[in-house]
């Protein structure tokens, strides 16, 4: 969902899929050299200065202890000081918090993973009958349901809104049969929220509430614009230009259908507890949330989620490295950018919650230097590798979805990328195209690629060969877990000029 149209070269703002991939990382101008800090708060100011974050709240669970920190203030325009009480959005952390409420209706025996979920919505229309007679929870919660996943019209904000989403799903693409792929899906989240009602007889937002942020004393988190306005709360901001600086995000929320999928408003320390009870195996202060063997299946890799080390389990997402686990999700939303990262065989989590899309890349930095400082450990890069020009360009072509149309050409002996979003309610296309350049990662046969530099320093994309019937030749392009399908054969490559050039022969009409 875009919420600021001058805003074209930076990603839209979706809710995110844990990865951090969604999320722009500041202009390629910056500076990129972290400084080596010798404390917590030393890391937390450091980052939010050196990536122009206006507030950041930080809590690291260490050996049973919460340390929470706070820098910065809430909003630009009221200056009020960021502290360890203040609530931001967490975004699709969210998506978190409702898994594991299913998982308690599953301890309870009224749910059933493996059921399918007309078990719960006998109603729920889907564009494939085939789709819709397998689908079950156990494909919602890791992502792995086929259909489109990003849907953010708005259904009003009465206690019907889920149910009015869901009866829009026969409008959305197909994408693959239930577990077959992962595809970051935030709408099989609106049908998660659905089922919980149609198994309590509550409103979603009170489920939780009751299940979650009472018992586990998460005193001040909430769903509701409403609710933040009586409470500290931070304001998202937007980051387009360093000399201009930030500037106010708005709207504040997402509609109210969307709220179980990424809408709660919570603290660092907040985040922290709720990753301590899962560590816990369920269980904090005496309260059990969870029976063991569900918090052990939340984070057992269920479907490889399109990057080495990764997977999906049911909520999480895992990042499997030789050297440690990583249990995790983060969250992007407008002008907010979250992480929550657990090192369950540590004892170990840092939530960081900030209140810039700039933050994406201070999280990242405060997140490597407690994994070092903490843990003496650094998360493993993929390795560059090479291809040859007809390897390449059988990824060239233009790709389509409902909110974007890619082209992706082979420049020398990498990829160029450029994406044109459209509006998902008026069909408007975007003047500005989003652009980056892709290299081929380790390892070659699965056909991935990592963005070397610029905003989206890091992001992971890769090509899937998925064969249907129709079309038996249908390659399709996954970005930010998001899928895209190549229309029409593969196109050209470049050799030996710069882009400049490229762009200067086009627009002259010369052939170089």
């Amino acid at each position: 969902m875009r919420t600021d149209p001058s805003r074209s070269r930076y990603p839209r703002v979706t809710l995110g899929d844990g990865s951090g991939e969604e999320s722009a990382a500041p202009h390629p101008a910056w500076p990129l050299a972290r400084p080596d800090y010798t404390s917590l708060e030393a890391a937390v100011q450091g980052e939010a200065a050196r990536w122009n974050v206006p507030g950041i709240s930080v809590a690291v669970l260490h050996d049973g202890t919460i340390t929470p920190v706070a820098v910065g203030v809430t909003s630009l325009e009221t200056r009020q000081p960021m502290t360890t009480d203040t609530i931001s959005q967490i975004g699709s952390i969210s998506k978190v918090f409702a898994t594991t409420v299913v998982m308690q209706l599953v301890d309870e025996g009224k749910i059933d993973l493996d059921a399918p979920v007309t078990t719960y919505v006998p109603e729920l229309p889907l564009a494939d009958a085939d789709a819709r007679a397998n689908l079950t929870m156990r494909h919602l919660l890791s992502h792995s349901g086929g259909f489109e996943g990003d849907r953010f019209l708005d259904y009003g904000r009465g206690d019907d809104a889920t149910t009015k989403s869901m009866l829009a799903m026969d409008t959305l693409q197909q994408w693959f049969q239930p577990g077959e792929l992962f595809s970051y899906c935030n709408v099989g989240f609106y049908l998660v929220a659905l089922v919980i009602e149609r198994v309590t007889g509550e409103v979603a937002e009170i489920v939780v509430q009751q299940r979650l942020f009472d018992p586990l004393k998460l005193e001040g988190a909430i769903y509701f614009a409403e609710d933040a306005i009586t409470r500290p709360h931070a304001i998202g901001h937007f980051l387009s230009d360093r000399n201009a600086g930030p500037k106010i995000a708005r709207p504040y929320s997402f509609p109210r259908h969307v709220n179980l999928c990424g809408n709660i408003v919570a603290t660092a320390t907040h985040l922290a507890r709720f990753a301590q009870m899962h560590m816990n195996d369920g269980e904090l202060d005496g309260e059990r949330i969870i029976s063991p063997e569900a918090a052990q299946l939340m984070r057992t890799p269920f479907i490889d989620a399109g990057a080495e080390y990764r997977t999906y389990g049911q909520g999480w997402c895992i990042w499997d490295y030789p050297d440690l686990k990583t249990v995790e999700h983060g969250g992007a939303t407008m002008g907010f950018r979250a992480h929550l990262t657990t090192v369950p065989q540590k004892g170990f989590a840092i939530a960081t919650l900030t209140n810039a899309d700039s933050g994406a890349a201070a999280i990242q930095d405060i997140e490597a230097w407690a994994l070092d400082h903490y843990l003496g450990f650094a998360r493993p890069k993929p390795a560059e590798t090479s291809r040859k020009k007809q390897e390449l360009e059988r990824f060239t072509g233009i790709f389509s979805r409902h909110d974007s149309r890619t082209t992706v050409t082979r420049r020398k002996k990498h990829l160029e990328v450029s994406v044109i979003d459209i509006d998902e309610r008026t069909g408007k296309e975007e003047e500005e195209a989003r652009t980056f350049s892709l290299v081929p990662i380790e390892p070659a046969e699965a056909n991935r690629f990592r963005v070397p530099e610029g905003p989206y320093l890091g992001m992971v994309v890769d090509f899937l060969e998925s064969p249907t019937k129709d079309h038996p030749d249908r390659l399709l392009m996954r970005v930010g877990g998001r899928l895209s399908e190549r229309f029409g054969a593969a196109g050209a490559g470049v050799d030996g000029e710069s882009d400049k050039s490229a762009k200067d022969s086009k627009k002259s009409g010369k052939k170089k």
